[in-house]
């Protein structure tokens, strides 16, 4: 039965899109970001060159590995002990 008066969004963004395109180009701003988060989903992370570069570069750098959880759109992941010391040494 369709129940009609009913609007579901979905918004597949963890907070990503939420920085400013300047903050999304920087590394430490990104990785900021992503310490108080558990996931991200592609749609976000590729949204455009500038956060789609830096996501490469943090996962490049061993800053982040991917847990393998869940399913498409949203990617798991867990900040490395490197990440961790990347963002104290740049308290």
């Amino acid at each position: 039965m369709l129940n009609r008066g009913v609007v579901i969004l979905d918004r597949f963004s963890a907070g990503l899109d939420d920085l400013s395109r300047k903050q999304q180009a920087d590394p430490l701003a990104v990785l900021r970001k992503l310490s108080t988060m558990k996931r991200f989903s592609v749609f976000e992370a590729t949204e455009n060159d500038a956060i789609a570069s830096t996501m490469t570069l943090l996962f490049k750098q061993g800053y982040l590995r991917d847990t393998k959880k869940g399913g498409y759109p949203w990617t798991y992941f867990e900040l490395t002990d490197a990440g961790k010391a990347f963002l104290m040494a740049c308290r």
